[in-house]
């Protein structure tokens, strides 16, 4: 549905998305949260550079660069083994505990700084609530399916006000010891009452949300394009993902509007 030459206004492009909708017999729209909504991958960075600062001055010679080598490589294993869970962090620690003989305090102070991953306030990334509010307008619900842990989650709720565009029972949480695969989005898409020809899925990462859904026979789905990805989520997706950079694109992409 292309628009030449001729910009619409809010209305006209709620009344065109709409219509989108119903032509595709669109029943709901399904958004990952971490860096799909909000920016979480940030507050890992943040949080893991302030650990291997205090490793830096703290323990042994070696340079916050090496540290935050070691941190990336045992981490991104324990990632494939264990999953999101924030119990993940203790398991890094005490591994680079073990190579590097830290002491107790070490060892407690460094655990310390990775939980406050789970206790910083999370915004919602630019255009992120705009495009809630478009969609929202069309009246078809929307869902959110993660991997994070129920207590995070139940915070990003709130931190995020997301109760204004969806329930909390509107929430999937796929087990934060597993991974997003083909497998948890079916189960996701049954607990939502759907089927591949009538959901949309939104999602940061290519592994985890746009690849699995494609697999299952999703057809219209949406990549929130991001060069800084974490590399263990990095995979080619088809040519025919749509690509944004933020949520209120959305529109704009299914009406052809440049």
């Amino acid at each position: 549905m292309k628009q030449e030459n001729n910009p619409l206004n809010l209305n006209e492009k709620e009344i065109l998305f709409g219509e989108w909708c119903k032509k595709e017999n669109i029943k709901r729209f399904l958004f990952d949260l971490d860096d799909t909504i909000c920016p979480t991958r940030p507050v890992f960075r943040k949080v893991m550079s302030t650990a291997c600062d205090f490793l830096a001055i703290n323990s042994s010679t070696l340079t916050k660069e090496h540290w935050m080598n070691e941190i990336e490589v045992v981490n991104n294993r324990l990632f494939e083994q264990l999953g999101v869970n924030s119990n993940r962090w203790d398991y890094v620690v005490d591994e680079l505990s073990e190579k590097y003989f830290f002491d107790k305090n070490i060892k407690n102070s460094v655990k310390s700084i990775f939980q406050q991953i789970y206790k910083t306030p999370l915004i919602m990334l630019d255009g992120a609530e705009e495009g809630l509010k478009f969609i929202s307008k069309t009246g078809i619900p929307m869902g959110i399916v993660t991997h994070a842990g129920l207590e995070w989650t139940s915070q990003k709720y709130g931190w995020l006000g997301l109760d204004r565009f969806l329930k909390w029972e509107d929430v999937f949480i796929v087990n934060e010891n597993g991974h997003k695969t083909s497998k948890s989005w079916a189960q996701a898409i049954q607990y939502f009452n759907l089927n591949v020809d009538n959901c949309v899925v939104i999602g940061d990462s290519p592994r985890s949300d746009i690849n699995p859904v494609w697999e299952l026979g999703v057809r219209h789905c949406f990549l929130v394009d991001d060069l800084k990805q974490w590399s263990v989520h990095n995979q080619p997706v088809n040519p025919n993902v749509y690509k944004i950079s933020r949520l209120d694109q959305i529109p704009d992409v299914v009406l052809g509007i440049n």
